[in-house]
């Protein structure tokens, strides 16, 4: 079931300063992840910080 989902994608709307704050956040990243991981991993941490 774990490997569906990660083939769904998920188109989503930001604001450009939400882009731009992502974009910096991704880029004091040891592997400069793409964007894309970058929401993954962000939105994970977000879930976990929730618990």
């Amino acid at each position: 079931m774990a490997d569906e989902l990660r083939d769904l994608r998920i188109p989503v709307m930001m604001a450009a300063t939400e882009v731009a704050a992502i974009d910096a956040w991704r880029r004091k990243q040891d592997d400069l992840p793409s964007r894309s991981e970058a929401i993954r991993r962000l939105v994970e941490l977000g879930l976990k910080a929730k618990k």
